[in-house]
């Protein structure tokens, strides 16, 4: 972690920091109950100050009620407009709960069974293995038990959701089948396509019906190109939008979060909403804080909101339950961790049960957490990423779990310096790590080749990446995958025919343990290069 503020330097947090909290509380306790919350937003102030956050909304549920939610730093940074409650951001990963949910309520209607084999509503579907075909189920798909992550292309070409489907085919196993915990965001892809197939409906609006509308998430979405222009998203999630410098005033929403990436100083920078339509279900859902409590409320209402049964107790604690023993949980949650649920990480805090996800994107974080047996839940929605020890929750959990703390009149721990101290081993333990990777070098080891003779077009015929292209722009190698702003990087020279990728544009773009090599024929032709463990052949 780059920007740690100790107490002595709080004072001097940069400008962007500065702008007080916007103070929105909702349902709070009455006046004659003690407020169990107090103090919590200067804690979270405090938090943000030290992480060198740019804004976040926090939500958090008791019983049934919002007890507090409140917006606090900028919707984008070196911009007057502040973060609310009602703020909307990408809550990535955090859409699977939502999505189980959805395939829970064809459930109820009695259209769909947990294990029934994908192939029964996805007659096409297919897999390496064919074994693996007909026996995979729908629950499978939710579980990160297939054994199959799937290739990385997803999120660096522009593709459509049946391309993504259609790649698994050619995809081999990371892990066991139903023994290991391969996290897959295609296999989301296809739960999405199997409630699509069975409502007659895309996901989107299958979601959108059954699932938004009746918890009052009216102003929530499924994709970012309801809330924009598509010169203002990024197509493949790790690409690039077309319009190059983004801004919270280009939305069709008045009150919308900035996503930020942090270059090497600790500086934000702002970067464009990126698409994940090509598998809606692994991470698309737009919300707010507010109606994020919602979605909570019902989680811990055994699946009734505003006097409604959105979902059957039985479905309810199906979703809840352990369905895959091979989750491994970082700290600070207890060593006797349950599993994955679905959609939920299940795990051991306090004696109690607490189920809870992150969402990842580029700049953006989201964070929920449910602790049903006390009918708590905390909502922490992010617009810049910061990043403890691998830990990409660090901050939202260090906010999430003191609430809980405070809920449960328990002793309150000092997350935040916990978590910057594991941040400070953190990079200690990276630039080692760093050093011992650069003396690995060959000195004196320039390319094999003037760098145009390895220029041209390459492709993955298995796993169909399309035709990647490596090309010179300013003296360098460039890569870039197909489709208008796809993911494109800097090709920098390691040694011999050995480069490593850096990322375009703004922010920390270092791809740190990626590499690409040449390989040249006995003619000094360069025939394929190594790249994410596969091999792409030289195109005519």
């Amino acid at each position: 972690m780059n920007l740690i503020l100790n107490a002595s330097k709080r004072c001097r947090v940069l400008p962007w920091l500065s702008a007080f909290a916007l103070l929105v509380h909702a349902d709070a306790y009455p006046a004659q109950q003690t407020n169990p919350l107090k103090g919590f937003d200067r804690y979270i102030e405090q938090a943000r100050g030290e992480f060198g956050n740019v804004g976040l909304a926090v939500a958090v549920v008791h019983d049934d009620r919002v007890v507090f939610a409140q917006g606090f730093g900028l919707r984008q940074s070196g911009q007057p407009a502040r973060i609310g409650p009602d703020t909307l951001f990408q809550v990535g990963s955090t859409t699977k709960a939502l999505a189980c949910a959805s395939l829970g309520v064809l459930v109820d209607d009695g259209k769909l069974r947990w294990d029934d084999p994908v192939v029964d509503y996805l007659p096409d579907f297919q897999l390496r293995d064919p074994w693996l075909t007909r026996q995979l189920t729908v629950r499978d798909t939710v579980t990160h038990r297939s054994g199959i992550v799937g290739a990385p292309y997803l999120v660096m070409s522009v593709m459509s959701a049946d391309d993504v489907i259609r790649q698994l085919r050619y995809a081999k196993p990371d892990g066991a089948f139903r023994d290991s915990f391969q996290y897959s965001n295609p296999m989301y892809g296809v739960a999405g396509k199997v409630a699509g197939a069975v409502s007659g409906m895309s996901w989107n609006e299958f979601v959108r019906r059954r699932l938004l509308q009746p918890l009052q998430m009216n102003r929530s979405g499924t994709s970012p190109y309801e809330f924009w222009d598509p010169k203002f998203v990024t197509s493949p999630f790790q690409g690039s939008a077309p319009a190059s410098r983004p801004s919270y005033t280009d939305a069709r929403d008045a009150d919308v979060a900035m996503p930020h990436v942090m270059d090497d100083r600790g500086q934000p920078h702002v970067v464009a909403w990126q698409s994940y339509d090509n598998a809606a279900a692994a991470g698309s859902i737009v919300s707010s804080a507010r109606e994020m409590a919602n979605w909570v409320i019902v989680n811990l209402n055994e699946g009734r909101f505003a006097g409604k049964q959105v979902l059957s107790k039985q479905t309810l604690q199906a979703l809840h339950s352990v369905q895959n023993l091979r989750l491994e949980e970082p700290f600070p949650f207890q060593a006797a961790s349950e599993g994955y649920a679905m959609g939920w990480n299940k795990v051991r805090y306090r004696d109690r049960s607490l189920l809870h996800h992150g969402g990842d994107l580029i700049g953006f974080n989201a964070y929920v957490a449910l602790m049903p047996e006390e009918r708590i839940g905390v909502v922490v929605l992010s617009n810049s990423q910061q990043t403890v020890g691998g830990d990409n929750q660090a901050f939202r959990k260090a906010i999430a779990l003191r609430a809980v703390d405070q809920l449960l009149n328990g002793p309150s721990r000092h997350w935040d310096q916990e978590f910057l101290a594991l941040a400070k081993q953190a990079d200690a333990t990276a630039k080692t790590k760093e050093l011992k990777l650069q003396s690995s070098r060959l000195p004196n080891a320039p390319p094999s080749l003037p760098l145009d003779r390895y220029a041209g077009d390459y492709e993955d015929s298995i796993q169909h990446s399309g035709r990647v292209s490596v090309s010179i722009e300013a003296g360098q190698l460039s890569l870039t995958f197909p489709g208008a702003g796809a993911f494109s990087a800097v090709l920098e020279h390691w040694h011999g025919d050995v480069f490593r990728l850096r990322k375009k544009g703004p922010g920390k773009q270092s791809l740190t343990g990626h590499f690409m090599s040449f390989v040249i024929d006995p003619q000094g032709a360069v025939t394929s290069m190594s790249l994410f463990n596969e091999t792409f052949e030289r195109l005519p």
